[in-house]
């Protein structure tokens, strides 16, 4: 497979790549560090914005300049954690099977939780986006109830909903729920 061939960027879409790091670059980062364990990663993520934005052309035509970095923002996120949970399954497969049998686990076990992690993953991306923003911010970013509550400006009861549904639907999904 062929990689395509990047054009390089015209001034004015430059122009606006430059304008829009600054003015969108710190709340990028505050988005970020909301989102990510590893500060470190925060600045490799911003940046990943501003490439995929710079693969476009006619930056000039993008109406809603805030809500597409935002869009791109959580395109990276999504693509941030697939590759973070891969590489997790890759570190998996470099213990052999004497290793899992000394620590006390079968390769069986070790297998079936991958699976139940796979069809986890897939779940999160089968949820509706507002459910599973709640889902990640409680299960994966420590947010307390009331915190989503007040940042997402909806009631408690609200979040507490989509976070039964979440794990009901989640618990099916790896098979512990009837």
């Amino acid at each position: 497979m062929t990689k395509p061939t990047i054009k390089p960027l015209g001034a004015q879409d430059r122009r606006l790549l430059e304008v829009w790091s600054r003015e969108f670059g710190p709340a990028l980062k505050k988005y970020f560090n909301k989102r990510v364990s590893f500060p470190s990663e925060v600045d490799d993520l911003v940046q990943d914005v501003f490439v995929r934005l710079a693969r476009r052309a006619d930056l000039d035509s993008i109406e809603v300049v805030e809500g597409y970095i935002f869009q791109t923002a959580k395109a990276s996120i999504a693509e941030y954690y697939r590759k973070r949970a891969s590489s997790r399954a890759d570190l998996q497969d470099m213990f052999d099977e004497e290793e899992h049998k000394v620590a006390g686990i079968s390769i069986e076990t070790v297998l079936a939780s991958r699976e139940a992690v796979r069809h986890l993953i897939a779940g999160l991306y089968e949820l509706p986006e507002k459910t599973r923003d709640i889902f990640t911010l409680y299960h994966f970013e420590g947010y307390k109830q009331t915190q989503i509550a007040q940042e997402l400006k909806i009631g408690i009861r609200t979040v507490e909903r989509h976070l039964a549904q979440a794990n009901i639907f989640l618990l099916r999904k790896v098979g512990r729920y009837r």
